[in-house]
């Protein structure tokens, strides 16, 4: 069977989850409820998104809560490699042995001397399950391509490419821009995830295959104010505004309210939230759509489905992200493919 693949470019953090009554005010102090260590980084945490989407689960059953099936995935051979740097210490062992015992390739992870592993601060609501978080990159902002005019140093080097790179901006924007120019000259479908959200230079868009981003970045990036940004109204006025400027496809992710999407062909649409979830924890849940969307784009392009169908994309990577917050922590609480699926 021919494997294809999917190059994930960010970062790699490891979270110290601090469980939390609330967020203190300013110049307050308050004691955690609970404290957790857990990999993470939004790059790393959507490979291991992307993996999962694309495989059933190996034990055949489900974790806490969830009983997962048996059946064969059909995107079984769908191969997930990260790129990314983490510095020659205890979080970067630990982050690169958690992605390896998740099914990702950890060849093009550079580890870094001088450099520290980036680590990130996470505070999640008890009550709301909603979670603020305070990143510091450190070896993140150091990583580089290996070959700079090369797109299969991203998959293991060799002859092959990837059939889709996704990009975050835990790395350098430049980076990022440099690696996108490289994918349209080779041909390469790429996904990029703005966030941390910084402002883009109008030329990034039109070599975007895909564009997935959240409210606030939305708005901030399409020069909208986020109190302004309500609405399908507005959701269409900002998807449209990136279309304008070359990307193929827009998602637009909601959070409680679900996704819109916008096509370059002209397809627009809203795929409602999956209903009656309760919210533990909110860290990773964009991280496990865009994994779950990536997965979703790749079958449809290599088993030769015909058109491409972004709603079914979406609705399966809502899903996907809607069970991701049932559960505490990122990418212990990523679901599998027949747990999606069933």
């Amino acid at each position: 069977m021919t494997s294809h693949s999917i190059a994930i470019i960010g970062g790699l953090n490891m979270d110290m989850i601090y469980s939390v009554d609330r967020i203190p005010d300013v110049g307050e102090s308050k004691d955690a409820i609970s404290l957790v260590q857990c990999p993470g980084g939004k790059g790393a945490n959507t490979a291991v998104a992307a993996y999962r989407a694309s495989h059933t689960n190996p034990s055949q059953k489900g974790r806490a809560g969830r009983q997962g099936g048996s059946s064969t995935s059909t995107s079984d051979n769908i191969r997930v490699f990260m790129n990314g740097a983490v510095g020659r210490d205890a979080f970067g062992a630990q982050l690169k042995q958690q992605l390896e015992n998740n099914g990702v390739s950890t060849a093009a992870v550079r580890v870094l001397d001088g450099q520290v592993s980036g680590t990130c601060c996470v505070f999640v609501e008890k009550r709301t399950g909603e979670s603020r978080n305070i990143a510091y990159q450190g070896a993140n902002l150091q990583w580089t391509p290996l070959e700079a005019s090369s797109v299969s140093c991203f998959v293991g080097g060799g002859s092959g490419v990837p059939d889709l790179i996704v990009l975050h901006l835990g790395i350098p924007a430049d980076v990022v821009q440099g690696v996108l120019n490289t994918a349209a000259k080779t041909g390469v479908d790429t996904l990029l995830n703005p966030s941390p959200a910084v402002p883009l230079n109008s030329s990034t868009y039109k070599h975007l295959t895909h564009l997935v981003l959240n409210e606030s970045e939305a708005a901030m990036l399409s020069g909208e104010s986020l109190e302004k940004f309500q609405g399908p109204t507005a959701w269409q006025k900002a998807g449209l505004y990136f279309i304008r400027l070359g990307v193929k496809n827009v998602v637009i992710t909601l959070g409680a309210k679900g996704a819109f999407y916008a096509t370059h062909e002209g397809e627009i649409g809203y795929v409602e939230a999956e209903k009656n979830i309760t919210v533990v924890d909110a860290t990773g849940a964009g991280d496990t759509f865009v994994g779950a969307y990536a997965v979703g784009y790749v079958t449809s392009k290599v088993k030769g489905q015909g058109k491409w169908n972004i709603a079914k994309a979406v609705k399966r990577a809502c899903k996907a992200s809607a069970m991701t917050i049932q559960h505490f922590g990122a990418q212990e609480s990523i679901p599998w493919s027949d747990e999606i699926d069933k």
